[in-house]
């Protein structure tokens, strides 16, 4: 997918602009503004397992090697699975894909800006890579409001 939207920003840029320009070059110089979705994918879909999972630390923490050590006083702590509820993940989610998907498009024009010089053609080479993030956002945000948002 992103390969083909690579093509099309190579059709949409000028021909005079992509002269010592190639499909893989392309993808090369844009492949890092993906980054950002890959960390808000993350940190949406792990970041209740990490808060719940991770309390296992604390009484780790305390006896790391299992000899009976009560080091801080933790060892007797129960995780508490109620740290976090439906609604945070749910805001925490959101907030984070979006924060990412705009992080990856500042990004992708930074990247063009300096690649192409002139800001019309960096403009609109980048139309169908806003076109891919758009429709990666909308994606991401229609998969979180599936358990949300049930027809009976």
């Amino acid at each position: 997918m992103y390969l083909a939207f690579c093509a099309l920003m190579y059709f949409a840029t000028p021909a005079t602009a992509r002269v010592d320009l190639s499909i893989g070059e392309l993808a090369r110089l844009f492949v890092l503004s993906i980054i950002p979705i890959a960390l808000a994918y993350h940190l949406a879909h792990y970041l209740s397992f990490l808060l719940i999972v991770g309390q296992y630390m604390i009484p780790l923490a305390s006896d790391p090697f299992g000899f009976g050590w009560n080091l801080f006083g933790t060892t007797l702590y129960m995780v508490d699975i109620g740290i976090v509820n439906a609604r945070f993940v749910w805001i925490t989610s959101v907030i984070a894909i979006v924060t990412g998907h705009i992080i990856a498009v500042w990004l992708a024009h930074v990247v063009a800006l300096r690649r192409f010089r002139d800001s019309r053609v960096a403009l609109r080479s980048q139309i169908p890579m806003l076109f891919l993030m758009v429709a990666y956002t909308m994606l991401s945000l229609w998969i979180l409001a599936q358990p949300v948002v049930e027809t009976t």
